[in-house]
């Protein structure tokens, strides 16, 4: 496969993906009050990511790593996602300042996590939805794209970003605009894309530093901490 090919069908397989599972999840209901309406469409997203990478790692299209790292790669790992979080937030109240826009959500601003509990939030988001999100973004996508790896940014000497870890964060990132068809706050949405296209190369750059999604997983669990630790002391 040369590369035009593989990077449209790369961006075309994670697109489809993604929206299909938004769209199969509207006509598919869980009666049980316990699980969000969002358990679907990770759940979807999962299963589709999966089905992808055994198809393609069977043609030899694609490798998937999925081995345990050392204990303080993943300990680096999210001490980085704290920072790039933080770095999110900073960068994004720049541009709502920029703009003359208000640095601060109305209300709660997050409609989609609105009613949760800490179990639910635990379970569903931190835990589930991070797993499922990396299987798609990082997973499948930046492991098809591996070819494109030889292209990139060297940092410094010790640190280069590839184009496969750059493309699998903005997409991520980009994935989050999704809000815009829920009752989310504005500042938020810009604030959340933000972040999860940081959080993403972050989380992309530690899959190809140890050829493992695990400390992706957990730079990615991260993210979703300061929603935990809210829903903690509420």
């Amino acid at each position: 496969m040369n590369n035009k090919t593989t990077l449209f069908l790369g961006f075309f397989l994670t697109i489809s993906i993604f929206v299909l599972s938004n769209l199969l999840s509207r006509i598919t209901t869980i009666s049980y009050n316990f699980i969000p309406a969002t358990f679907i469409i990770h759940s979807l997203m999962l299963i589709l990511s999966i089905l992808a990478i055994v198809y393609f790692a069977k043609k030899g299209w694609l490798k998937f790593h999925f081995k345990p790292v050392k204990f303080r790669y993943y300990i680096t790992g999210i001490l980085i996602a704290l920072a790039g979080f933080v770095l999110a937030n900073i960068i994004s109240t720049i541009i709502l300042l920029a703009f003359g826009l208000p640095i601060l959500p109305k209300g709660n601003g997050l409609s989609s996590i609105a009613g949760m509990s800490f179990i639910q939030f635990f379970l569903f988001v931190f835990i589930y939805a991070s797993i499922c999100e990396e299987f798609l973004f990082r997973g499948f996508l930046q492991n098809f794209l591996e070819p494109f790896k030889v292209y990139g940014f060297t940092i410094t000497k010790n640190l280069r970003i590839s184009l496969p870890v750059i493309i699998s964060g903005v997409l991520f990132g980009l994935a989050h605009l999704v809000l815009l068809f829920t009752n989310t706050d504005s500042t938020i949405i810009l604030r959340t894309v933000i972040m999860t296209m940081i959080i993403g190369i972050i989380a992309g750059y530690f899959q190809e530093k140890h050829q493992s999604i695990l400390p992706a997983i957990a730079v990615h669990m991260t993210a979703n901490l300061p929603g935990l630790i809210i829903l903690l002391m509420s």
